[in-house]
């Protein structure tokens, strides 16, 4: 009998150990740490939807360029941008659960409709991710007065993000949510000149509407139409034009009607420049920045400005030059 009821007994907390071990295993896997789990070599699309009033735009991978899409818009998008993302994608752990249950969404701005969606897809169409991203939290680090006084101490950066689906809100800690909760334009090619390290500009030349001013790189220095130059003013003016961005983008520019307006345009050769950079400025006085300008290096894109922008880095004139 002894017997009988120590098998019982014995058997009974093999059940209890059983149990527990389950609900503690359930408890592990509802709090998943890698809650992101893609191949990015196999991504082909992302589909984000900001939250606010700017529409859903995907990003396309089409022939091994990536390409940036919203309504009637599509332009190859910053590789750089793309790859960026792709990278915070497989970075993504979770700290801990802000929030079990769906009254939290609001709080959390995880709601389908507060949120940035962003929906992830591979080979043949196939949805491999999607999740909504919400609000960012930035606390003070914390640290010792005396430290604060010698060094400004980096900000705790804490996101919310839910799986679409799913109830639970989970917080990530880290920068990498946040790019993925940037607009179009993160994702474009902002560049009007980008020079490698080993072009050398030996020559450019203003063509304005009834002017054509060339700048030549001799052995005595910089001169213009026999007049020398502060050689050293020409050189840091060429070395803004160097990896010079555009700051507005012009998406309405009629490029039908280019013609019609007056232009100026700014062109650099030298060494190791196969084919010299071309810089083209349209004057269209009915726009809140008059000045629409389009590179041979950035083609498809056209950037405004008004004329203390990047109009004005790139038309200093003559006098500023001397």
């Amino acid at each position: 009998m002894n017997n009988k009821i120590l098998l019982i007994v014995l058997v009974a907390l093999l059940a209890i150990y059983g149990l527990s071990r389950f609900l503690s295993g359930n408890k592990e896997t509802s709090f998943r740490t890698e809650l992101i789990k893609v191949d990015t070599a196999a991504v082909n699309a992302i589909t984000i939807d900001p939250r606010g009033e700017e529409p859903p735009f995907t990003l396309k991978k089409e022939s091994g360029q990536w390409i940036a899409t919203r309504d009637a818009l599509s332009i190859k998008a910053a590789q750089s941008a793309v790859l960026s993302l792709l990278t915070n994608l497989s970075l993504i752990k979770t700290k801990h659960i802000a929030a079990k249950s769906e009254d939290k969404w609001a709080e959390y701005q995880v709601a389908d409709t507060s949120g940035t969606r962003v929906q992830v897809y591979g080979p043949g169409g196939k949805l491999l991710e999607d999740f909504i991203i919400g609000k960012f939290d930035f606390q003070q680090a914390p640290g010792a007065p005396q430290q604060m006084q010698f060094q400004q101490q980096q900000p705790i950066i804490t996101s919310f993000i839910r799986l679409s689906g799913e109830n639970e809100t989970y917080a990530v800690e880290g920068m990498q949510i946040i790019s993925m909760g940037q607009g179009f334009d993160s994702y474009r090619n902002k560049d009007i000149l980008r020079m490698t390290r080993e072009m050398e500009v030996t020559a450019f030349e203003y063509q304005l509407e009834d002017t054509l001013i060339r700048f030549q790189k001799t052995p005595e220095g910089w001169a213009t139409d026999g007049l020398m130059l502060d050689s050293m003013k020409v050189e840091n003016y060429l070395n803004v034009l160097r990896n010079l961005p555009g700051t507005a983008f012009a998406d309405d520019f009629d490029e039908l009607s280019a013609s019609q307006l007056p232009r100026q345009q700014l062109s650099l050769s030298g060494n190791n420049i196969e084919e010299p950079f071309q810089v083209i400025v349209y004057r269209d006085t009915t726009r809140e920045k008059p000045f629409v300008i389009n590179s041979n290096y950035n083609p498809d894109t056209y950037f405004a400005s008004d004329s203390s922008g990047v109009y004005q880095k790139l038309f200093r004139g003559v006098g500023a030059l001397e």
